[in-house]
């Protein structure tokens, strides 16, 4: 006989679970409800919101603006701060740079929608469209290099060269952590997300993976130091108080395709025109170093720079020698 303890509690999670089932889906607010003052709106030069279909978000657009034109998309945590050092290093050296934050992020809304391949690949796009850019070289990295891909598969025309830093899209299941897994199963993330006492546990889970994720390293610099912990403050904060930031991250941990983005490589690897940079940290564990060799495989006109001893946090750690490889990249004609 199941006991009374087991048998409220079970009638209550099913409670839980149809009632918010049934909630009417509301596009959830940004940070700009609870601004962070390592993370402003003004984190970046001319910032600016955009009124989409989806919702509000945030975008900025600076530097010269008859230099090369540059985009450069995040990945699925930190928001577009993970850019501090290179966007600014390709403004400063003559880029036009359009730096945005990915829905669910930073100081763009979370809509009630499908967090997949679709929903980020049409952002992109429809973010080009409104500043009246037709074309830029794209940088991504992780989840962002996983949509510049698709983004160029889909609109090759519109793309001068592209920028792959550890991209996502190409791992096996066994690549993924267990976080993910839990919440593909079914029902859970549907549940999960209309709890908000689970909020404090995934805040958890979150930081404790992404701290198993990083490689020790001793002897970086100060300024290294500092920007790593502002970038790790920045996330944290996010994590806890921007409203649809659960939203978009537990959508898109089940719904975007981590494993399944091999037929958008292909068709980028067919373009023979155009010149693709990956850089990737031989010790990341995140996006699996081992991954490169599907990339390379799929882009065989695709330059692989290889940071050795470096984790999946390559873009921050090695910031220097990074920016420096991206801008040599771009300039070569």
């Amino acid at each position: 006989m199941i006991p009374n303890a087991l048998k409220w509690l079970g009638i209550g999670l099913i409670t839980s679970y149809v009632m918010g089932s049934f909630r009417t889906p509301l596009t959830l607010d940004s940070l700009s409800v609870k601004p962070f003052h390592l993370y402003s709106p003004d984190f970046y030069p001319n910032g600016s919101y955009l009124e989409l279909p989806q919702g509000t978000m945030r975008y900025w657009k600076f530097g010269n603006e008859d230099g090369n034109r540059v985009v450069l998309v995040h990945g699925i945590t930190t928001g577009s701060s993970v850019y501090d050092r290179l966007a600014r290093d390709l403004a400063n050296d003559g880029h036009h740079v359009l730096v945005y934050d990915l829905w669910g992020r930073g100081y763009s809304q979370a809509p009630p929608t499908v967090y997949n391949e679709a929903l980020y690949t049409s952002q992109l796009a429809m973010l080009l469209q409104k500043v009246g850019w037709d074309n830029a070289d794209i940088i991504g990295v992780s989840l962002g290099g996983a949509i510049a891909t698709s983004f160029t598969s889909f609109y090759p025309e519109m793309v001068n060269k592209l920028v792959l830093i550890a991209p996502a899209g190409l791992q096996t299941r066994d690549d993924m952590p267990l976080i993910a897994k839990f919440l593909a199963l079914p029902f859970v993330h549907q549940f999960l997300m209309n709890q908000p006492y689970i909020r404090p546990i995934l805040v958890h889970a979150v930081e404790k993976y992404s701290r198993s994720t990083r490689v020790v390293e001793n002897g970086l610099d100060p300024e290294t130091e500092a920007i790593i912990q502002k970038i790790t403050k920045i996330a944290t904060y996010q994590f806890v108080n921007h409203p649809g930031f659960f939203r978009a991250f537990i959508g898109t941990a089940v719904e975007y395709p981590f494993t399944g983005l091999s037929p958008r490589y292909k068709t980028v690897g067919k373009l023979t025109d155009l010149s693709v940079l990956i850089i990737w940290g031989d010790q990341d564990t995140t996006v699996p170093f081992k991954c490169h060799k599907e990339a390379q495989a799929f882009l065989p006109n695709s330059k692989l720079i290889v940071y050795e001893g470096r984790g999946h946090d390559v873009l921050i750690t090695r910031w220097r020698s990074v920016n420096k490889d991206i801008e040599t990249f771009l300039q070569a004609s």
